[in-house]
């Protein structure tokens, strides 16, 4: 559909064209989920973390204080970093964007220039409205001071990593994927980066997957489906775009990728809104391409292991089920 003249668009952050009233509306979101305890969940910060960790000593026999670990995208608070330093990990955290998790003048200009007034401003909000309380009871749930003193993340493109090859242990990330451009390209530099005996976990939400469209009215469809966003809109129409890159590769090419470019160990995945899929919506969407299995997974996660170079095929992989629990989190 043509743009309509009379509405004022800007250039997001990554590139697109968005209503300004849709920016607004994302911008509102956000803070509602954040007060929601949606993206400021302590709980499901650990839970995540302990998931974590469980990967690393069952598939590296490594304690945390004798591993080398790699998050790719670790986003503005580094949570995770911060929580593997205090474990006594060797940790890196990168991001494209300029982690805000201190707040100083130094960093705001930094983030102002290199991400925009958006950005910027998202972040002041963010840090003034929800970190301390946030952080808090971080520390509280995990029995533990956690400080942010000497943290390492750094500012770098995930398709062009400065990494020596054969650097960690264990490299993981969650909900980078589906952001960036060229991910071949990242998969293939986590490969290089991986230890042969080490192990990486990546986790993408797909984006013909119902919540895929990444629109916050959607973050958790099977029990608080949108009454005003018409499901799967980014497939169809699009009249509620957001404010953020989305690369909207299938499942079928994430998992050629991963096989060509790694040892896959395992996929495993989860479903949401095979209640709201109408034989109508799936066969408009299967015009355009979209399997049954495109638009109910809502994400995949990959375990693989080094794919030395001249290797030939797949590893061996175990593909879990499908979880019909509508879970988009980790």
């Amino acid at each position: 559909m043509a743009a309509d003249p009379q509405v004022k668009t800007s250039v997001s952050m990554a590139g697109q064209r968005v209503p300004f009233r849709a920016r607004l509306e994302s911008a509102s979101l956000i803070f509602r989920a954040h007060r929601n305890r949606i993206f400021s969940d302590a709980e499901g910060t650990i839970a995540y973390h302990n998931r974590l960790a469980s990967i690393l000593a069952i598939h590296t026999r490594l304690a945390p204080q004798r591993a080398s670990i790699l998050e790719l995208g670790c986003g503005q608070r580094a949570t995770q970093v911060a929580l593997f330093k205090a474990d006594g990990a060797q940790v890196v955290g990168i991001d494209i964007e300029i982690p805000t998790y201190t707040m100083s003048i130094g960093t705001l200009i930094g983030v102002l220039r290199a991400n925009g007034l958006e950005r910027c401003l998202k972040s002041v909000a963010r840090h003034i409205l929800f970190d301390r309380a946030f952080f808090a009871e971080l520390s509280r749930l995990y029995g533990r001071s956690f400080s942010f003193a000497g943290v390492d993340t750094r500012v770098m493109d995930a398709e062009k990593m400065t990494f020596s090859d054969s650097s960690f242990d264990f490299v993981h990330s969650a909900y980078v994927l589906e952001h960036v451009r060229d991910v071949r390209a990242a998969v293939a530099e986590v490969n290089r980066a991986l230890k042969p005996s080490g192990i990486g976990w990546m986790l993408v939400h797909l984006f013909p997957s119902l919540s895929g469209g990444h629109h916050l009215e959607w973050i958790d469809p099977d029990r608080s489906p949108s009454t005003r966003v018409p499901p799967w809109d980014h497939l169809r129409d699009n009249r509620h775009p957001v404010n953020v890159y989305l690369n909207k590769l299938p499942l079928r090419e994430y998992r050629q990728i991963f096989g060509e470019e790694t040892a896959v160990v395992n996929e495993e995945g989860t479903t949401q809104g095979e209640g709201l899929l109408t034989p109508e919506i799936a066969e408009t969407l299967r015009s355009g391409g979209y399997t049954r299995e495109d638009l109910l997974t809502a994400t995949v996660a990959f375990l693989f292991r080094k794919k030395q170079a001249g290797g030939r095929g797949k590893a061996e992989r175990g593909r879990t089920g499908a979880a019909r629990d509508g879970s988009t989190g980790p």
